[in-house]
């Protein structure tokens, strides 16, 4: 499954297990890693943005997610959509890196079986 078409999220929620899995994330990174105020806070809406990209694709648990989802996320990133214009390079690398410490993160934690962004 993949998300391609603009606007790509709007009026779908993400399911609860992706909303604890970003949680727990985010809590890391603040507990452990001690990262900035304003660094958690683009983290989060990058993550944010993730979530809507798999809630409209059906997935509802990161272990469902392939390299295909994240292909398509990063992509819709770099080109924009009708809700987001295109991202520059070093919000999009931000972006990738967000999402690459999420995946890295669940499987570390024992709640997905691999890293689809490897």
């Amino acid at each position: 499954m993949t998300a391609t078409t603009e606007g790509v999220g709007a009026g779908v929620e993400p399911a609860p297990a992706l909303r604890r899995a970003v949680r727990g994330y985010l809590d890391h990174l603040t507990v452990e890693r001690g990262l900035s105020t304003n660094t958690l806070a683009s983290y989060r809406r990058d993550l944010d943005r993730y979530l809507s990209t798999l809630a409209a694709a059906g997935v509802t648990d990161l272990a469902a997610v392939g390299p295909a989802e994240i292909e398509a996320h990063l992509a819709r990133l770099r080109a924009g959509d009708a809700d987001h214009p295109p991202l520059a390079v070093s919000s999009a690398a931000r972006a990738a890196s967000a999402v690459r410490g999420l995946h890295r993160f669940a499987l570390r934690e024992g709640t997905a079986g691999a890293d689809p962004s490897r």
